[in-house]
């Protein structure tokens, strides 16, 4: 029957049964747990282990499993200590270890609040919480303790070695011999409970069945720090009531008054009592996991689509994002040419005002310049003429204050013998041609200073 791992002092590796393929069983040698039970002498006993989504694990095949591609969950309590570790490993998923005193954990949680009742209150199914978030709700406490109680698939023969399977067998008979009667009402107590949004019920047996919510909280377990969801529970007590008689189902809306309910260290009153709430749990259990199941694969669904949804977004803003970093580069470059051509045409624009200033500069440097020439030739011919002039006064100044010498001279001549008048002759003839040569030579000047102001004007234009 569960009791719950609050007693344990043990490990198991566990992993999920759809995860074992045949491939992985044939590579690995693995017998399964089924495998290992006489089906005639303990047909219970292998019915569970059929039926049992957990399948503990031999330590020795937990590499070969990891190394498949297997998750493997390690789960270790230990009740003297109250100490938890959860080690979750392979199946291409992070590795995640969780290892701490569960009651330090809870009192520093509730700090100030700290009371033996309130720690009490929190531990309560506090182990099937971290298993939940700890595997990603694939892993409860009843499924670990039910596969810790049947033989681990091994390769090597000690799949039984640490099990009683023939108490389990009579635990399981006993159970089921105890609960019989109650069967269909255990029945009608799982399709009351599953699918409903009310938290309170009427089932048989026990009047009504109340759902009780733990609200979300996070708990620091040694280093990490778990997130714990809301936690639910279908809880059902009180004395129980006889369904062979009439009226003993209290119809919907008016239940039967119950007793309050009873701590977890009280016992039942009875054996039978007792045997049939725990059929009764069982039965709610499956149920309300049923429910979770399919809650999660809804949940699973959502957030594929979500995530689906959320891809395509991100690709489509990648692509506009991209597409407008394109765009942009492209403008960007397109300025830059326009930029670079507007600096290039305003450059030679530049350089041709440039060359064309230097141009009209180096002109009229050249036009001043022959001006300056021209004017300095005319200055030096007129000087030059002006030179020749006065010479040529002065010559003739000259000449004219000979004449009244050369006419005396020529009175004198005219006394004295021819012998005079010749010598007198020659030296008029001289003095003639000296001033015939002095003139030719101001005039060739004068001609000489023409050409010359005549060549520079004409090459200056």
């Amino acid at each position: 029957m569960p009791r719950g791992t609050s007693g344990w002092s043990t490990e198991v590796s566990l992993v999920a049964r759809e995860s074992l393929t045949e491939e992985i069983r044939k590579n690995t040698k693995l017998v399964m747990p089924e495998e290992q039970i006489p089906p005639a002498k303990m047909p219970l006993t292998q019915k569970a282990a059929q039926s049992s989504p957990l399948v503990a694990v031999s330590s020795k095949l937990v590499p070969k499993l990891v190394e498949a591609g297997v998750r493997v969950h390690t789960v270790g309590v230990d009740s003297v200590t109250s100490s938890f570790y959860y080690i979750g490993e392979g199946g291409g998923e992070e590795r995640v270890q969780v290892e701490g005193d569960l009651v330090a954990a809870v009192g520093a949680m509730l700090g100030d609040r700290a009371e033996t009742s309130a720690i009490e209150r929190v531990l309560d199914g506090l182990t099937d919480r971290l298993l939940r978030s700890l595997s990603r709700d694939r892993v409860s406490e009843i499924g670990v303790e039910l596969a810790a109680q049947l033989p681990r698939a091994a390769a090597d023969g000690t799949g039984t070695q640490g099990t009683d399977l023939d108490a389990f067998e009579k635990q399981l008979s006993q159970l089921i011999g105890a609960s019989e009667k109650y069967s269909s009402s255990a029945k009608e107590i799982a399709d009351n409970i599953a699918g409903t949004y009310e938290r309170k019920v009427n089932v048989p047996l026990f009047g009504e069945a109340r759902k009780l919510s733990m609200g979300p909280f996070d708990l620091t377990v040694g280093e990490k720090k778990v997130p714990l969801p809301t936690y639910e529970r279908w809880v059902m007590s009180g004395p129980l009531q006889d369904t062979t008689k009439a009226g003993s189902v209290p119809p919907p809306g008016k239940p039967l008054p119950s007793a309050p309910p009873r701590p977890a260290s009280v016992p039942p009153p009875a054996m039978k009592a007792e045997d049939a709430q725990r059929a009764a749990e069982v039965a709610a259990a499956a149920a309300a996991k049923k429910k979770a199941d399919e809650e999660a694969a809804a949940a699973k669904k959502r957030a594929d689509e979500e995530a689906a949804a959320a891809k395509k977004k991100a690709e489509e803003e990648a692509a506009a994002a991209k597409k407008k970093a394109e765009e942009e580069a492209a403008a960007a470059k397109k300025k830059a040419e326009e930029e670079e051509a507007a600096a290039k045409k305003k450059k030679a624009e530049e350089e041709e005002a440039a060359a064309k200033k230097k141009a009209e500069e180096e002109e009229a440097a050249a036009k001043k310049k022959a001006e300056e020439e021209e004017a300095a030739a005319k200055k030096k011919a007129e000087e030059e003429g002006a030179a020749a002039k006065k010479k040529k006064a002065e010559a003739e100044e000259e000449d004219e204050e000979k004449k009244p010498a050369e006419k005396k001279k020529k009175a004198d001549d005219k006394k004295e013998p021819k012998q005079s008048e010749v010598s007198t002759l020659k030296v008029r003839r001289a003095e003639s041609d000296r001033s015939s040569s002095i003139m030719t030579y101001a005039a060739i000047a004068l001609l000489l200073a023409a050409v010359y102001l005549a060549y520079r004007v004409w090459f200056s234009h």
